[in-house]
């Protein structure tokens, strides 16, 4: 007669291992979140979709002059790196994600038709200003008392012109593979192999 005898503790211990990181995955939560950051921080480096790889849509001529005029002729999307720097991770037992509370975010990453957010008066600066830079009652800048011609009425759409969508978040093939390699890592630690 012959016996046979298995040993399934390491089995056992593989199975425990793995049932642990499906309850909690913050371990690789961690590494996805990160992941998918370094796709937002790529977008802006290079200029382009993450997703795709196709470039941004370059700037319009009177955005080039305005920024030259202001002395800025850095990368689009960053004359003061705020959006890029807004940009956060956060994850947990079963979740991970990168986003921006920066309200331009949504319009840079989708793009916006001229007029899509309605209409502003001609001659504001901005709501809530209490008579900065001589702003009468009316919302009209003056000048030696009289309304400036540009200020006397009449309103611009918000935005002025078309924005072309600029996508920031997005996943590709750089990403998935970091995905990919993170999930490898943490099921090799989870069953006790890496």
């Amino acid at each position: 007669m012959i016996v046979m005898e298995v040993n399934m503790e390491h089995l056992e211990r593989a199975c425990t291992g793995l049932a642990a990181l499906g309850r909690d995955m913050s371990p690789l939560t961690r590494d996805l979140a990160e992941v998918l950051k370094g796709g937002v921080d790529r977008a802006f480096a290079d200029e382009e979709d993450p997703s795709t790889g196709e470039k941004w849509h370059p700037l319009s001529p009177a955005t080039l002059a305005r920024r030259k005029k202001a002395g800025h002729e850095g990368k689009i999307l960053q004359v003061k790196g705020q959006l890029a720097a807004s940009f956060h991770t956060e994850y947990g037992p079963h979740h991970a994600q990168v986003g921006t509370s920066d309200v331009r975010a949504r319009t840079h990453q989708f793009g916006a038709k001229r007029g899509a957010y309605g209409t502003a008066k001609r001659g504001t600066r901005g709501v809530g200003r209490r008579n900065s830079r001589n702003y009468t009652s009316r919302g009209g800048a003056t000048v030696g008392g009289w309304l400036s011609g540009r200020a006397q009425g009449g309103t611009l759409p918000v935005p002025w012109g078309d924005i072309p969508a600029r996508p920031m978040l997005g996943v590709g093939a750089p990403e998935v593979a970091e995905i990919e390699d993170s999930v490898r890592r943490a099921v090799r630690r989870a069953v006790g192999v890496g």
